[in-house]
């Protein structure tokens, strides 16, 4: 948690990108704040694992997870921008960016479900992980009476509480849930990174009308 805390960026200057283009800042753009939403959900979701709070830290994890998703898109649109003229280009990287369900005057969202099936392409198991966190999500067995209650079935009693039953097991599927999340997480944002430079060169520079390199 200390390198992903340590590694939140501050700003981006699209004039320091120096090129015609937008898309290196909106794919940027969307990497940063998405770094610092998955610092903020890892970190709250290592809190909710001390306290014993699984459906608190499943719920986080699976953030998490999403970010992580969210991320290997933007790696993937990097990686496959060929394929794609400058408007398609622009359209895919703004609904990432700035998608929304809510306000029809903005971009239609990439559905969270299309991202974590597309990683699973790649990271063998992410879905899997994705919909074992989703039993503790939603107000299902595992996420209800699976966490908050115990049968004394010889009593015909029922207890409620926390970590009545297979405390161990719910903490350690959430834990690495978390840890190959972010794995995966740290893994895109990295290579986004070693990609960039390469991206940026193909692109018109912003003084090319000054005859500038």
């Amino acid at each position: 948690m200390n390198v992903l805390r340590e590694s939140l960026p501050q700003s981006i200057d699209v004039a320091a990108l120096g090129v015609r283009s937008k898309a290196p800042y909106q794919l940027l753009c969307t990497r940063e704040a998405v770094i610092w939403r998955t610092e903020e959900l890892a970190r709250t979701a290592c809190d909710a694992l001390e306290g014993d709070d699984f459906a608190a830290a499943a719920i986080l994890t699976r953030a998490v997870t999403e970010n992580a998703a969210m991320t290997w898109s933007l790696l993937e649109v990097l990686e496959t921008r060929g394929k794609y003229d400058p408007e398609q280009l622009n359209e895919l990287l703004m609904r990432l960016l700035a998608g929304s369900k809510i306000w029809p005057e903005l971009p239609k969202p990439v559905h969270v479900l299309d991202l974590v099936r597309k990683i699973d392409k790649t990271v063998t198991g992410i879905m899997a992980s994705y919909d074992r966190l989703s039993e503790f999500v939603h107000p299902n067995w595992s996420g209800v009476a699976g966490l908050y209650s115990k049968i004394d079935q010889k009593n015909f009693v029922t207890y409620f509480g926390r970590g009545l039953r297979n405390a161990d097991s719910s903490r350690d599927m959430i834990a690495n849930a978390l840890l190959g999340s972010l794995g995966a997480f740290e893994y895109a944002y990295n290579r986004i990174s070693d990609l960039m430079p390469v991206f940026i060169g193909e692109l018109e520079s912003l003084w090319s009308d000054k005859g500038e390199a």
